[in-house]
């Protein structure tokens, strides 16, 4: 590679399944890549996987990409939603892998582990070593460590504690230019960097995944994240012109202004036709805007939806179920593709029987990194609007729940302790937090009921719909929905 030359990358992220804005994306790499994708580096931060679209057309737009690139090199990283919830899922995942190392496209990961060895499974790779143009381009990868993948014998340990065990390979190599794909919150990203500067080791490339709400870049420590569910992707030219490479972010390519190749449209074209995505629903009532962090309104709307289909005293959802708004828009007509946008999963409800202290110790651990973490809060809940939480920070800093009321009557007294501690509550839950999940251990040993209605499951996305449908007989044309009430001490 002469000084001159550079090498072009592309960097998108969190796809989860949307296969048309995928393709788009897609199609823009194609129209600039140099020919053959000569010098081009294609860095997918993970979550390619959970959505609406089927996720063999996610795959396929892959490989499509690589018979139209032959000599591009393309990586993508693992996200935590690339795992699936089950056995089926994962063993999707490995084919996938198998398909794509076939098709010389990488899966990175380098803190995921086999239980019983230690090592990497054999399916992934903790890190590759290209030659582009001459240059060695090193490209890591890793993933958010709250989920549970010991029962399929593998784990996810510490991001940055394994990114310094990794500091003696990486000098060993010695690459011309050190990039990392980070499926994490940017608190992660950050630290990932100053671990680097503190070791006196050059990081050239920070891109970032796994957050949905947007992130501002940061040159200075060379961290990007594009934005999730492919709605853009950055397109970086880094040159090696000078004693370190520079990556110069030149273009934010957007899925929406970018054309679909040919090539991908006779096959989302049929699953959208196949799927009725573009079916009509409902017309736009409500206004539910959505907050990953915080009580909003389409958590709690869906989350009464729960509690009104169980008939229970209350209801819990996992934050991350839910993926995008839905706002009010004058005159729209809703189609099922805008409501599978916001709810995907075909999630059934649960109900449990919870005490006083089994619920305040769920909410501490919705509330636990509430202050500690300024990019997310993956714990949290949404819950049903007849749900008051008051909280604050303990000595160490962590987010701890001072009462909770239900129903405008508070649980504790003014020493923490339940004021009728053999009462009982019937909560609707979902089954992922019901399993334990991030942190909810407390509720994976008790019963649980899966709701059925006329021998069918009674599942989440179903009570949005038809709760989308009623809206217009119940609520004036733009009604912000009212939500769950959380007080910061």
């Amino acid at each position: 590679m002469n000084k001159s030359e550079e090498i072009d990358i592309f960097a998108l992220t969190d796809c989860h399944q949307e296969a048309r804005k995928l393709g788009c994306l897609l199609s823009g790499i194609m129209c600039r890549a140099p020919q053959n994708g000569r010098n081009t580096l294609v860095c997918d931060g993970g979550d390619l996987f959970k959505g609406i679209y089927d996720r063999r057309l996610c795959v396929e737009e892959y490989l499509l990409l690589r018979q139209k690139l032959p000599e591009a090199e393309i990586i993508l990283a693992l996200g935590n939603n690339d795992f699936g919830f089950d056995s089926k899922d994962i063993e999707f995942l490995q084919q996938t892998a198998d398909c794509f190392n076939r098709a010389d496209i990488h899966f990175l990961c380098a803190n995921l582990k086999n239980t019983a060895t230690g090592e990497c499974p054999e399916w992934v790779k903790p890190y590759i070593l290209l030659d582009i143009g001459g240059k060695k381009i090193m490209v890591t990868a890793f993933c958010i460590n709250y989920i549970r993948l010991q029962k399929y014998n593998l784990r996810l340990d510490n991001i940055a504690e394994t990114f310094v065990s990794m500091f003696n390979t990486v000098r060993e190599i010695n690459p011309d230019a050190l990039i990392i794909l980070n499926h994490a919150l940017r608190d992660s990203s950050e630290n990932l960097w100053n671990l680097a500067v503190q070791n006196n080791l050059r990081v050239d490339l920070i891109i970032g995944g796994h957050e949905h709400s947007p992130v501002e870049p940061n040159p200075e420590q060379k961290t990007y994240y594009p934005s999730a569910f492919s709605r853009n992707m950055l397109h970086f030219k880094m040159s090696f012109a000078k004693a370190e490479p520079v990556a110069e972010r030149v273009e934010t390519v957007s899925s929406r202004t970018e054309p679909l190749n040919p090539l991908f449209e006779p096959m989302i074209a049929s699953y959208e036709e196949a799927g009725g995505l573009n079916v009509p629903v409902a017309p736009s009532i409500l206004d539910l805007p959505r907050s990953y962090s915080d009580f909003c309104s389409i958590g709690t709307f869906t989350a009464d939806q729960m509690r009104l289909a169980a008939k229970a005293d209350l209801a819990l959802l996992s934050t991350g179920y839910l993926t995008h708004s839905l706002r009010y828009e004058k005159d729209k007509i809703l189609t099922v593709y805008n409501l599978e946008r916001v709810f995907s999963a075909p999630t059934p409800v649960q109900t449990v029987l919870l005490s006083p202290q089994i619920l305040k110790e769920i909410f501490n651990n919705a509330v636990r990194n509430r202050y500690i973490q300024r990019y997310g809060n993956t714990r949290f809940l949404q819950c049903s609007q007849n749900l008051k939480l008051t909280c604050g920070k303990n000595a160490d800093g962590f987010g701890e729940v001072k009462q909770i009321t239900v129903n405008n009557a508070p649980l504790f007294d003014t020493d923490g302790n339940p004021l009728h501690p053999e009462d009982e509550y019937l909560c609707a839950i979902d089954p992922f937090i019901g399993a334990g999940e991030i942190g909810y251990d407390m509720l994976r040993p008790l019963a649980k009921e899966t709701l059925m209605k006329n021998n069918r499951l009674v599942r989440i996305k179903d009570l949005i719909y038809a709760a989308v449908k009623e809206a217009e007989h119940k609520y004036p044309a733009g009604t912000v929905y009212p939500t769950a009430r959380l007080t910061d001490l």
